[in-house]
């Protein structure tokens, strides 16, 4: 059963190994270079974020995939998808109402709706860190208590 494993394993192996090269080889050339003019800088700069925003887009999608495919082998894990699929939806459309989205004074030329979703973006990521530190504590006492 392992020789199966293994050959299944392999193709994603191969792909996450041509990825981190991609990305090993795109960092060198940002980093690496030592543009004249503020242009130069960006063209390079803007093909490294262009891969970044790739990456996440197909973790994304990976990480979706998955429990798509596992939810629909029984009705308690597709029950469960559903709740976090509307918990997500919640939490996203409240950061959404609660971000304020005030311009700020910058020479770049930036749309008023940048400043709403770069404001929702931090609300979430402020979520995302209260609930680590609150999972990390919960699971400290709960490791603690049982023993």
């Amino acid at each position: 059963m392992e020789a199966n494993e293994k050959k299944e394993t392999r193709p994603w192996k191969i792909l996450e190994l041509i990825l981190f090269v991609v990305s090993l080889v795109l960092f060198a050339i940002v980093f690496t270079q030592n543009p004249k003019t503020v242009e130069a800088a960006t063209g390079s700069l803007d093909t490294y974020l262009y891969w970044i925003y790739f990456l996440v887009c197909l973790a994304l999608c990976v990480t979706l995939l998955f429990p798509l495919v596992g939810a629909f082998k029984s009705k308690k894990k597709l029950l469960r998808l559903i709740i976090l699929i509307l918990a997500v939806v919640v939490i996203v459309g409240g950061a959404w109402l609660l971000a304020p989205g005030t311009p700020i004074e910058t020479k770049a030329a930036v749309q008023d709706g940048d400043f709403k979703f770069a404001d929702t973006m931090l609300f979430i990521t402020y979520l995302m860190v209260i609930g680590a530190v609150v999972a990390l504590c919960w699971s400290a006492v709960r490791k603690a208590v049982k023993k």
